[in-house]
């Protein structure tokens, strides 16, 4: 199956429109304009399967177009491993121990101000449009926006088996049919979670046979985290039609990501406005024992694509080369939409490295604290440390030596006690900055429940674990 016409007329239309605009320009310090601005969450996406970080399949025109006309990220670092904490992260500028957010059954206080809360008050129309159990407003993910809409299907018997894409597209088209006519009533904000990429992986037919056209086996990603025909010593061809059924995902989604840009194009804003095409973590398959992901903080799945577009005031075709986090993205959006208002954030404000210039370095906290796990990690571009609290285990990987993460060095070595020193006191810092707002407990309602109960997330406290074998 080919790529949508309207996803068709969205990449022909903005490859001329970019054309003129050149290298770009860099920020002259704040816009002419309040720029509209669309945040894009890909759930469980990994960048290293996007065209735009080196991937040999077409998975992502759209994405990879949105790179090509603006700056993408290299090494962007998530918070955790799972989607309930991360976008907290992302929609707060806050470390997980500092939100709290780090089970179910938790919510975002009151007195944290979230990235929709401000920019509504600041001026902007806003909307968010989520299909997945995890972006309830439940969760406190829907204050500050005007419309915050649910497009997971109600008649769905799991989330896993649910394909929410096309009704993202439908009420993301509706909402901008009604605002998107009406510039003097100022800029919009418009958040979109796309869920599909999520396992199980089942796109709809043609887009796995498009990476994996030859497959003669039974093998498909029902119930993954269950299937017992998912594991590290599955064979190599249904291990490949594993992926190729992650990519189609992929394509699929990038295709609906399209649909919902052309409609901001044929409304004439998409030149002026600022899209981030993020992720909450990425996946797993086996390069640690483990398949999909809320096991571990290893690079497979705190690992996400960062994409920022602004046509005039990012330079196209610019490439970030030091880490940037999650919790980054707040304080960068509000800086460079001109926002004022500036909550007490632990992310920092990363315009600068978007415009070419130097930042002195900061660590990615990252922390997993479901299922029993208390697990945390720090991340450099050098080195990572991870502590399985839960399990006494801690270690240290040399990302230059070896980025899979796969040799650990020795537990003598000088550089784990000191690195070890450094995570403990990272921890300490975030969950000090949450002193007098602490999380809030809550009453998670029976269909969530019921939703939630189906993701095959629950379990034992994960164990530090061996490279797999793929």
């Amino acid at each position: 199956m080919g790529i949508s016409v309207a996803c068709r007329a969205w990449l022909v239309v903005t490859a001329g429109l970019l054309t003129g605009c050149g290298a770009g320009g860099h920020p002259d310090g704040g816009p002419s304009r309040r720029p509209d601005i669309v945040l894009v969450s890909i759930d469980s996406l990994r960048p290293d399967h996007l065209g735009c970080y080196g991937y040999r399949n077409p998975t992502s025109p759209t994405i990879d177009r949105l790179a090509r006309e603006g700056v993408r990220c290299e090494t962007a670092v998530s918070t955790t491993s799972w989607t309930l904490p991360a976008h907290a992260a992302m929609l707060t500028g806050l470390f997980d121990s500092a939100h709290g957010v780090v089970d179910n059954g938790m919510r975002l206080p009151d007195a944290v101000r979230t990235l929709a809360e401000v920019l509504h008050d600041s001026g902007w129309r806003t909307a968010g449009f989520f299909g997945g159990p995890y972006l309830d407003p439940s969760y406190g993910f829907g204050r500050g926006f005007d419309r915050y809409e649910s497009c997971m299907s109600p008649t769905a018997e799991s989330s896993r088996l649910d394909v929410t894409g096309p009704r993202t597209v439908e009420a993301a088209t509706r909402w901008l049919d009604a605002e998107m006519d009406q510039p003097e009533a100022g800029p919009i904000f418009l958040f979109l979670h796309l869920w599909d990429v999520h396992y199980d992986y089942r796109p709809p037919p043609g887009y796995a046979e498009r990476f994996d056209p030859d497959y003669a086996g039974s093998l498909d990603a029902s119930d993954l985290p269950d299937n017992p025909a998912i594991e590290p010593r599955m064979s190599p061809r249904d291990f490949a039609h594993l992926v190729a059924l992650y990519d189609g995902e992929i394509r699929f989604t990038d295709e609906n990501l399209g649909r919902i840009l052309a409609g901001i194009e044929r409304r004439g804003r998409l030149k002026d406005a600022l899209v981030i095409v993020t992720a909450d973590h990425g996946e797993e398959f086996f390069e640690h024992g483990g398949k999909g992901h809320q096991k571990t903080l290893f690079d497979e799945v705190v690992r996400v694509p960062m994409v920022l577009r602004w046509p005039g005031h990012l330079t196209a075709g610019r490439v970030v080369k030091d880490p940037v986090r999650i919790v980054d993205l707040m304080p960068t959006i509000l800086a460079l939409a001109g926002v004022a208002e500036r909550p007490s954030m632990q992310g920092r404000d990363i315009g600068p490295l978007l415009r070419g210039e130097a930042m002195d370095p900061a660590p990615a906290l990252m922390e997993l604290h479901v299922d029993k796990n208390d697990i945390r990690g720090l991340r450099t571009a050098e080195a990572k440390t991870i502590s399985w609290r839960h399990a006494g285990v801690t270690c240290l990987y040399d990302l230059v030596r070896d980025p899979r993460e796969e040799q650990p060095l020795a537990e003598a070595s000088p550089r784990l006690e000191k690195a070890s020193a450094e995570l403990d006191r990272a921890a300490e810092e975030a969950a000090a900055f949450a002193h007098g707002r602490p999380a809030a407990t809550f009453e998670v309602p029976a269909e969530l429940k019921r939703r939630l109960g189906v993701l095959g997330y629950a379990g034992e406290g994960a164990a530090p674990p061996r490279p797999g074998n793929k």
